[in-house]
């Protein structure tokens, strides 16, 4: 019989909350180092390196795979000259918008590289040309907690921002049919909160924006790669992510999608030679002439300039990942987890702040204190959660395991 490791912890040792460094042994590293399969029961552990102790923090920052790890040092073999001058870093941006664009269901021309989320959010508002423009911005407390300041400057600057409150851990919809009036420009949301992992209703909201012709951004970075996202079936008009969370990525890089046929409607926020589509410089004695045609595409409006090769070759290993298990896969397989957390965790006295319904990888729950109360019990049994001061949030990905949520519930009990 074969003790996992995370058995082990849970048994009589683990009640003791002994200090743990939580290394794997030599036979269960050879184990994790077995080629991963696609096709495989989850969870895929194999694709990832020995991680320490219980690690249910992807939704702030999630671990690297062996495979993006080593599209990363093919990336730097050839920056070093030290490996194959096959690499391509063009082919493989290319390969990541390619099956970004499959991920969302979007066209190839709708997407680009841009920097962050937070960077694709102020574009869709400087091509708007907001807040000059003026009119109503419509967005929620369960938006991203980083685009607070921007929409509370966007009001000292004369736009009239509302921001709806939620209601055990939802926002109504019937809220947003009454704020979203003739003058709203905007709707902006998160498809999924970082707060408390609500998904919103997205297509519902742009039925309701798109009715009073307001246009909709959502920052998709907890949707895309951790639950079922469609920007067609949503009839989004913007959104942005970054590659660092369920893209299982690195920092540095994020996309931005614009639908095609909102084009018409927005202007470039800046101009850079990426956005060329056609470029030829003719140099003579003491002058320049430049010839140029801009593409009329998402990066034709949006591009930016040097992009981050390193995150592209990571990404072109996990977002192929992504597609071949299926993220309806790895939502299906990690439900049980949560629901098996969103029912113990109210027990031990830590009220959730999710809905229960919720099937996206993270929840909150409510700790008064919780830095005090609980960050040093769950540093000394070596469990990796996000603890703010008055809640924590935990969150699954692919290479957790019941156990897993066993082990916390002992932690935390």
């Amino acid at each position: 019989m074969t003790i996992s490791r995370r058995q082990t912890l849970i048994g009589a040792g683990a009640l003791a909350l002994a200090p743990l460094g939580r290394e794997l042994s030599a036979d269960a590293a050879d184990a994790a180092a077995e080629p991963f399969d696609p096709a495989s029961p989850l969870p895929h552990t194999s694709a990832f390196f020995p991680l320490p102790g219980v690690y249910l923090n992807s939704a702030s920052r999630h671990p690297l795979s062996r495979g993006a790890r080593a599209g990363a040092d093919a990336y730097l073999n050839h920056q070093t000259m030290s490996g194959s001058q096959d690499y391509s870093t063009r082919g493989t941006r290319t390969r990541v918008l390619e099956n970004y664009a499959r991920l969302i269901n979007a066209s190839t021309d709708e997407i680009f590289l841009v920097q962050s989320t937070t960077a694709g959010e102020n574009l869709v508002l400087n091509a708007l040309d907001i807040p000059d423009a003026g009119g109503r911005i419509v967005t929620d407390a369960l938006h991203y907690f980083g685009s607070f300041p921007l929409y509370g400057e966007l009001a000292g600057r004369g736009m009239d921002v509302v921001t709806l409150r939620p209601k055990s851990g939802r926002i109504d919809m019937a809220e947003y049919e009454a704020a979203v009036t003739a003058d709203t420009r905007l709707v902006a949301v998160s498809s999924v909160s970082t707060f408390n992992g609500f998904e919103h209703d997205l297509k519902r909201i742009c039925e309701i924006a798109h009715a009073k012709d307001a246009l909709v951004y959502a920052d998709v970075i907890h949707g895309v790669g951790a639950v079922p996202f469609d920007v067609r079936a949503s009839g989004v008009d913007f959104c942005s992510s970054a590659s660092y969370k369920w893209l299982m990525g690195d920092f540095g890089m994020g996309f931005l999608y614009v639908r095609g046929d909102r084009l018409e409607r927005i202007e470039r926020p800046w101009v850079g030679y990426f956005q060329a589509s056609r470029l030829q410089a003719h140099v003579y004695p003491g002058d320049l002439v430049g010839e140029y045609e801009l593409e009329n595409t998402t990066r034709g409006h949006f591009a930016m300039g040097t992009m981050a090769n390193a995150v592209a070759a990571q990404l072109d290993y996990s977002l192929q990942y992504l597609l071949d298990v299926g993220v309806e896969r790895i939502q299906a397989y990690r439900q049980p987890l949560m629901d098996r957390m969103q029912e113990a965790l109210p027990e031990l006295g830590y009220a959730s702040l999710t809905p229960p319904e919720s099937s996206t990888p993270l929840a909150s729950f409510a700790c008064e204190n919780a830095r005090k109360r609980i960050g040093p019990r769950l540093r000394e049994a070596g469990v990796t959660i996000s603890v703010y001061q008055n809640r924590f949030r935990v969150s699954v990905s692919v290479f957790n395991g019941m156990d897993d949520i066993e082990y916390l519930l002992e932690v935390l009990s």
